[in-house]
């Protein structure tokens, strides 16, 4: 089986099969050409002439209404060479055809320049279901007698994976399966979640990307839960003293949370709070982190990108904490510990003596020493 390109796109079809496909492949020779290449009939000199005979014919025995059958053009007609031709033709020709109800192959045989068309077969779906899926994510090839075919449902990942093979007689299906790479991609995720695996979290997301994710509530369902791995294995590796490592585990989890609820300006310090929380009739809510609890998130990632000495990095997300949640008192000594190190004195100060004063009473006690010799120094 060859490798099936992948199309971008989102959502769900469900198609009903009109004909079936018997499973066991007819033992015939081929007496096609393995190097044929399909084309298209706008393809050919001929394609034209080609199309105004042989697509009267096909509307006429599928009986297509007019909407239906104004909907193929020359582009949906191929030519192919898939052998066993009928006794004075040489050529064939196979289209996808979609009539609101399902999609169905057909093939045709003609003489050299279609004066005589006769209709071979019509296929839709096998023992397993419905063989194509979509007209619009669509491949084939052709290999001695041997069809592939590869469709996709709209607006989401869900394929159909086809091989035929044509007898002289009729189209057997070789072989017939579905797959969908999203949801195989979710279920991993979810089973390395389930192990605390972030590593491996990590290593799956640098792999592979999820086709057509917002079709798949499995990426709002594990956001959350990711982050907040994402922020215990950082809180973990700060301990251990790596905050490299920590920094990392937090921009992978904030990235997570991101492609699921749209968070992306985390980095440049402007998310608002609808950002974050959404809103409470969305269909998302229920999924979402608190403000509490993600600013809290914000802020360690903040932290640890100062302690790596990506400061630059840092003080735009530090900043954003304390826009987002002004009574978080420990944001605004990252803040101005970040400003002091990037050379902003007067802004750092000016969070310092913030910091100080939330802390009250507390200030002399709890406060670092350099707090006070920075507000104070000139």
């Amino acid at each position: 089986m060859r490798s099936w390109q992948k199309w971008f796109l989102i959502a769900a079809l469900t198609l009903f099969a009109f004909a079936g496909v018997p499973q066991t492949p007819y033992a015939a020779a081929a007496d096609g050409n393995a190097s044929f290449a399909p084309a298209s009939l706008n393809e050919l000199k001929d394609g034209t002439r080609l199309y105004e005979r042989i697509w009267p014919f096909v509307a006429d025995n599928l009986e297509l209404s007019d909407e239906e059958a104004e909907a193929v053009t020359a582009e949906n007609v191929y030519e192919v060479d898939l052998g066993n031709y009928p006794k004075g033709y040489t050529r064939q020709f196979i289209s996808f055809i979609y009539n609101y109800e399902w999609i169905e192959l057909v093939l045709v045989a003609t003489n050299e320049d279609a004066t005589k068309i006769v209709l071979l077969d019509r296929a839709a779906s096998s023992e397993t279901g419905d063989m194509f899926l979509n007209t619009a994510k669509l491949d084939f090839s052709t290999e001695d007698n041997r069809l592939y075919v590869w469709t996709q449902m709209p607006f989401r990942a869900f394929e159909s994976i086809v091989e035929l093979e044509w007898a002289g007689d009729r189209f057997y299906v070789v072989s017939h399966e579905y797959d969908d790479p999203t949801a195989n991609y979710y279920m991993e995720k979810a089973d390395l979640l389930k192990a605390k695996d972030l590593d491996g979290l990590i290593e799956l997301a640098s792999l592979d990307y999820p086709m057509y994710p917002g079709a798949y509530e499995e990426s709002y369902t594990l956001a959350a839960p990711t982050l907040k791995l994402a922020h215990q294995k950082a809180l973990q590796a700060h301990k251990a003293k790596d905050n490299k490592k920590a920094a990392a585990y937090l921009e992978y989890g904030l990235e997570q949370y991101s492609e699921a609820f749209g968070t992306w300006d985390y980095a440049e310090g402007k998310l608002i709070k609808e950002d974050i929380v959404g809103f409470a009739d969305a269909f998302d809510a229920d999924f979402r982190l608190t403000l509490g609890a993600y600013v809290g998130i914000l802020n360690d990632y903040g932290y640890f990108l100062s302690l790596t000495g990506q400061n630059k990095k840092a003080k735009p997300v530090l900043a954003n904490v304390v826009k987002l949640v002004p009574s978080r008192t420990v944001a605004y000594l990252n803040l101005a510990d970040v400003e002091w190190a990037l050379g902003q004195r007067s802004a750092a100060k000016s969070h310092y003596k913030i910091y100080w004063n939330q802390l009250g009473s507390k200030a002399s006690s709890v406060a670092p020493k350099r707090v006070q010799e920075r507000i104070n120094s000139k």
